[in-house]
Parts: C-alpha cells; sequence; structure tokens
C-alpha cells in the first residue's frame, strides 16, 4: 500500500498585508506605488500573495494608502492569485507609522491572521512555522537568528531576546540576538495594544505594539530557520532580490514537495561572459602517451631525475605535514645565477602560472595584450580568461617586426609577450629588438623557458636597464622536473611585489623547492644538457633527410618540420606516428598552418625510433593504394 503524507494543519486563514507607503526610495521617479515594482517580471505584492497562497491562505487584507485605486486595480486583474481579497485604506499614510495600517484593518483580526510587509519578499517556510506554531493566543514575530546574511543591516529591525521573549524591538539597537523578518502571526491582541498606543500618543507603530505585548508574555517569536528573506527597500535590495530569484527560484528555495534538481549546465550563467568564451588549454596529448608511446610530443626532458633529486624529494617528504616556508636561500641563488636582486625572485607553479599571474596583475577586462605568433598558446588563452583581448602580431623570419608591434600598440595596450627561444619555432630574438620593444616602457615578459638549451645568456641582465622586464624561467625543460611545477621570474623588486599581490600562496610545495635546489647543483645536469643538443643536432640532421620534411633549425629541445611538400595536413603526419608507436605534435593552437608539426628531442633511441616512424608514414602515404 502507498504511504500517504500526513495532512498538515493550516491553522491560519487570514493574511493582512501593509502596502499603503510610497516606497520613495525604491520607487523614485515612477508612476508606481512600491508593492507594484517588478522583481524579476513579477509585481512584489505579487509575490507576497503567491507565497501566502501556496500556504493555505485563502482570504488577503490590503492595506492601501499612496495610489491605493492603482493598487487594487492591479492585483483584481492579476489572474495567478486565487484567494479572497479585501481592501482597506488608511487615509493618513503620508504621516502615521505602520501600527496605524494595522489599526485600519482591526475588524479583520478577530481571528489569527499571517501579518506581512508589502516589501518584504521570503520563503514559503516562513509562513508554514507560523502556521504550525503552538502560541495559545499569543502574537508571533518570524525572527532570523543568523544575523550575518542580512542584506542591509543598517535598516534592518533589531530583535533582543531572553529566551523566547522580546525584551527590545529597533532599528537603532546596539546589543540584539535576531532580525526581524516583517512576517508575523497576529490577533485582537495586538489591535488593541495599538489603539492604546494610539490614544495615548497619536501615533504607533507595529514595534509598540509588540513592546506592549512582549511584557505580558503575549508576544513571542517563531525562528525562521534556514528560510530565506529580504526587505526590498532600495534598489541595491531590488537588485540583490531579483538574483535571489534567478538562483533559487520563486520561492527562494523553498519546495518541500518537490526534490530539488539543480542543472548543472544552468551554472554557466554565473560566469563571466569572456570566461564562457575561453577555451582550457589541450593537454589530450598528454592522455594519449601511454605506455608503449614514445613521448616526443611535450618538450619534456627524456631524463628521470637524478638519484641526488630523488634523495632531496624523500627527505623533505617527511615534512609533508607543514606548510613550506618562503624559501629565501633558494631565491638567492637564483638570484645569484643571473646576477639579479633577491627581491626581484617570485617562485611559483611553472612558467604557466607566472603567466597567469602576470596577466591578472596588469590587465582588466577589455584591455589589451600584444603576443607575437606563433608562440605558446597559454598566453593568448589567459588572457581571455580575465576579459583581456589578445593582439596577434606575426613574427617576421622569426624574428621580431618591430614595425607592426608598433604599430599595433595603443593606449589599452598593458602586457607584451615574447618568447625566446620561441615555441614553436625554435629562433632566439635579437637583443637589439628585444630593448627596442622594452623601451615602451610597458611589461614586458620574456619567457625563457628553453635558455638552458641555447646556450646563449639570459636577458635577465636587461632588467637593470628596464624594469618593465620580466624574465620568466623553468625546470621543466632542460632540468626535468616538468612533474614537480616550479618556475620563476626574474624582475625589479618593484614589479615583483604587484606579483606577487596577484599570486596564491603556497603554489609550490617544499618537495618541489627541495629537488628544484637539489637539480640546480647536480653535477649531472650539464651532461645531460649536453645531450639533448646532440640529440636536436642529430633529429634535424635526419629528419632533413627523408623526402618531403624540411627542418627548421632552432635553439630549444626540439625540431620543428614543415611538411608542406608530402600534401599531408598535420593532424595526419601525428595521427600516423601515433599508429606507429611515437607521439608528436601538430601546432594549429600555435597559430601554425597544418604544414608543420614538432618533434620533442627524445633519447637516441626514441629519436631513433621517430625517425623510422617518420619514415614509414611519409612513404605509406606516397605509395599508390593497393586493390
Amino acid at each position: 500500500m502507498p504511504v500517504l503524507a500526513p495532512v498538515r494543519k493550516m491553522s491560519v486563514r487570514r493574511a493582512i498585508i501593509l502596502a499603503a507607503g510610497r516606497g520613495s526610495r525604491l520607487v523614485t521617479g515612477e508612476t508606481i506605488p512600491k508593492p507594484l515594482k517588478e522583481v524579476a517580471g513579477v509585481p512584489l505584492l505579487v509575490r507576497i500573495l503567491r507565497t501566502l497562497q501556496s500556504e493555505g491562505i485563502t482570504e488577503a487584507v490590503v492595506v492601501v494608502g499612496y495610489r491605493g485605486d492603482q493598487l487594487k486595480k492591479a492585483l483584481l486583474a492579476e489572474p495567478s492569485l486565487a484567494l479572497q481579497l479585501f481592501f482597506v485604506e488608511n487615509k493618513t499614510w503620508d504621516v502615521g507609522a505602520n501600527g496605524i495600517s494595522l489599526i485600519a484593518a482591526r475588524e479583520y483580526l478577530d481571528e489569527d491572521c499571517i501579518l506581512s510587509m508589502a516589501d518584504h519578499l521570503y520563503a514559503p517556510e516562513i509562513v508554514r512555522r507560523l502556521q504550525e506554531a503552538e502560541l495559545r493566543g499569543a502574537c508571533a514575530l518570524a525572527i532570523d537568528r543568523d544575523i550575518e546574511r542580512c542584506f542591509d543591516l543598517d535598516d534592518a529591525t533589531k530583535v533582543k531576546l531572553e529566551g523566547n521573549r522580546i525584551t527590545g524591538i529597533a532599528k537603532e539597537l546596539e546589543v540584539y540576538d535576531a532580525i526581524d523578518t516583517g512576517v508575523f502571526r497576529v490577533n485582537k491582541k495586538l489591535g488593541d495594544a495599538l489603539v492604546a498606543v494610539y490614544e495615548r500618543r497619536g501615533d504607533a507603530s507595529l514595534s509598540d505594539g509588540v513592546r506592549t505585548l512582549s511584557q505580558s508574555g503575549e508576544f513571542v517569536v517563531v525562528d525562521a530557520g534556514d528560510a530565506r528573506w529580504i526587505d526590498v527597500d532600495t534598489p541595491e535590495a531590488h537588485a540583490r532580490a531579483e538574483a535571489m530569484i534567478r538562483v533559487w527560484g520563486d520561492a527562494l528555495g523553498d519546495d518541500p514537495t518537490i526534490a530539488t534538481t539543480i542543472d548543472a549546465e544552468a551554472i554557466e550563467q554565473f560566469v563571466p561572459t569572456w570566461v564562457r568564451a575561453a577555451k582550457p588549454y589541450d593537454d589530450d596529448h598528454l592522455a594519449l602517451a601511454h605506455d608503449g608511446v614514445t613521448r616526443l610530443m611535450a618538450n619534456e626532458s627524456p631524463f628521470s631525475p637524478s638519484p641526488r633529486v630523488l634523495a632531496a624529494i624523500a627527505e623533505a617528504a617527511k615534512r609533508s605535514n607543514e606548510y613550506p616556508a618562503a624559501p629565501v636561500a633558494f631565491r638567492d641563488k637564483l638570484a645569484a645565477r643571473d646576477g639579479v636582486d633577491p627581491g626581484g625572485v617570485v617562485l611559483a607553479a611553472g612558467a604557466s602560472e607566472l603567466i597567469d599571474i602576470a596577466v591578472r596583475t596588469f590587465v582588466a577586462p577589455g584591455e589589451e595584450v600584444l603576443i607575437t605568433v606563433p608562440t605558446f598558446s597559454m598566453y593568448e588563452a589567459r588572457t581571455r580568461v580575465v576579459g583581456g583581448v589578445p593582439v596577434l602580431v606575426p613574427l617576421s623570419d622569426g624574428g621580431l617586426d618591430l614595425p607592426a608591434i608598433l604599430r599595433a600598440i595603443t593606449e589599452r595596450t598593458k602586457v607584451i609577450f615574447v618568447c625566446t627561444p620561441n615555441n614553436p619555432t625554435g629562433h632566439e630574438l635579437e637583443e637589439a629588438a628585444l630593448r627596442r620593444v622594452l623601451r615602451l616602457g610597458m611589461p614586458t615578459v620574456i619567457d625563457e623557458a628553453y635558455i638552458d638549451l641555447a646556450g646563449s645568456a639570459s636577458h635577465a641582465r636587461l632588467i637593470a636597464e628596464f624594469p618593465n622586464a620580466i624574465v620568466l624561467r623553468t625546470l621543466s625543460k632542460a632540468f626535468g622536473l616538468a612533474g614537480l611545477r616550479l618556475g620563476w621570474a626574474l624582475t625589479h623588486p618593484a614589479v615583483a611585489r604587484l606579483l606577487s599581490r596577484a599570486q596564491v600562496p603556497w603554489t609550490v610545495s617544499a618537495l618541489t623547492i627541495a629537488a628544484a635546489d637539489a637539480v640546480l647543483d647536480d653535477a649531472d645536469q650539464g651532461e645531460r644538457v649536453a645531450m639533448l643538443r646532440e640529440g636536436r643536432a642529430w633529429l634535424e640532421r635526419e629528419l632533413s633527410a627523408i623526402a618531403g620534411v624540411s627542418v627548421v633549425r632552432g635553439e630549444a629541445n626540439f625540431v620543428l618540420c614543415d611538411t608542406s611538400a608530402t600534401g599531408l595536413p598535420s593532424e595526419a603526419i601525428v595521427a600516423g606516428m601515433l599508429e606507429e608507436g611515437v607521439l608528436i605534435r601538430s601546432l594549429v593552437a600555435h597559430h601554425m598552418d597544418r604544414r608543420f608539426v614538432r618533434v620533442s628531442v627524445g633519447t637516441a633511441e626514441q629519436n631513433a625510433s621517430c625517425v623510422g616512424a617518420m619514415r614509414r608514414v611519409l612513404t605509406a602515404a606516397a605509395s599508390p593504394a593497393r586493390p
């Protein structure tokens, strides 16, 4: 047999809504009363009446004043309201307090009623709690004890409590325990109390009546719990109310009969448009490089960390329970290698994080980043994520096209990115051209991820002359620590302080610092770099000997191949090589056309496998099709 849910007892069937005020703070310059101000396309008071209706209220008494006829006409014409409407006029709405409005509707207090302000939106749960409360003839106010979530605390009515009894209620309270939600359960007692106050003072607010009844224990509180509510009294609160409805729906997230379902794809509506348009970095090639596939696609070192580096990692791992301390000595070591101020060294989780930090430090939405292409796709990707505009300037014969760069500079340009040796061409940029760019005075990122394989000196020496230079270095390429992620920026200390403001702390682990410190002192490192250079020269020679392949000679740990003479697009060659067990890279994402592929330098055995596979793939492609 089906299990029937218990029927909830509806102890209250009538509601009174105070809707007499002008609401000048919310509807300045408009010709409607505040209760008709639309929130997410529906008038405030209609939303309130729908909420009351959903909780079994069948009669609603609306106290009107300012533009009362307009309000009455709008409500009577609203097709979604099935409850019986009564209207009471507060003729002194412009001079009296809200208690006067309730006195005007006093005849309707002959039974328990839900009392609501016309500008408070609230979840049905608040009405439900007031209906179900055992009050034994007392009146009650729904309160919110979660004070910090109140949107406009300065304007809110505060409530001081002793247990369940109200000992103070006013906007001006400095010590309080809860916030007045603007929703009550009231009866004749409150009406009588307000009349007594009015006869004595000539005015009366709801708070006056609450204080009077609280003294005799006839006014208590009902906790609103986690139910959402908001006083829509200002343009700022109106904007927040619309956001709340957009996020949680018309019932502000309260629907006890239907299981909550959230569309994961709908979360995208909270994302800035520029983030929606951005594409994540494509690292699918890493997933393809499974066991048995020769990895020659990611410009990694083919050599595993030395025993010295592994021992340093193991020792550091013993203190993995602690946050890594600032590696002052290691920063000093990096600064000494290139003769720069240690205060100008910024450590990060790889040069890729430093690219992101540089963009977030200097670029606001709509501002421009000048990028020389073809180059590393991360510069453009991180620019788009912050809403920046990438301005792409092609290289000229592998070098900087200075006239084109100068033409592309505008008042919106904030950062310039160059890479030397450049990925994916492998070319080194001339220092004279770099100096001309640096003389513009703009933050200029010089990515030297491959400098250790070129054998030339770092451009970090230019920092003394050009404090706007930001030189990026990494241990991912020549030093073989790509998986541990360490990069560093060399720049002027003033610039380093700016970059540090945009960086999340502790992105570099203690294990990474230990490994990096050890690898810089590793005597085997120089021999490994020499082997990579020899492997590059061998690949350049052997690949260029294959029919249809033209090699672009460079100074990094990869070889760029122009395969246009084969008639095959790059992705076809990459797919054919993968079938042979060797993974190389197409360069469409780097703003190169489909005639180029890139081959990373591996061990002697890996290099030989690559050349053999390339010969077989291109030979098979050139052979006439067999029946």
